[in-house]
């Protein structure tokens, strides 16, 4: 995605996430956002890590494949496994994945855009996706 436009048609179409690495330590930033996403928006969220057995009150699946197929992706895994990721968010028949900013370099971010746009599958990169659903979506 290249334009906030194209951002904000997405966004409106959202209807499930999944938030693929979610924690259950209150500090870290995947497990804000799954709040946020759980408390201040009208999406169903699906939380999603095969090393956490429950947060925010939920429990999470170990994989994309044991939750219903999300609308949107929300990546919150190390950049080296993002290629992975982008496979798996494809073999489920996901419609889009959001990467988290500040955290690969431009080569990564680059790379996996070009995967993702490859597989079929829209992508989001460098934008903070509470951000942008206060933007588009309240």
């Amino acid at each position: 995605m290249e334009t906030d436009a194209e951002v904000g048609a997405l966004l409106a179409e959202v209807r499930r996430v999944a938030v693929l690495g979610v924690s259950d330590r209150f500090t870290r930033p995947s497990f804000r956002i799954a709040a946020y996403l759980l408390d201040r928006t009208a999406w169903t969220v699906d939380l999603v890590n095969p090393h956490v057995v429950e947060t925010l009150g939920r429990l999470c699946a170990p994989t994309l494949a044991d939750v219903p197929v999300p609308d949107l992706v929300v990546v919150f895994r190390a950049p080296e496994v993002w290629d992975a990721v982008v496979d798996e968010v494809a073999a489920v028949g996901a419609g889009a994945v959001w990467l988290p900013g500040g955290v690969a370099d431009a080569a990564t971010t680059a790379r996996t855009l070009a995967r993702a746009r490859a597989a079929g599958v829209e992508a989001v990169a460098d934008r903070d996706v509470r951000a942008e659903h206060k933007r588009w979506c309240t």
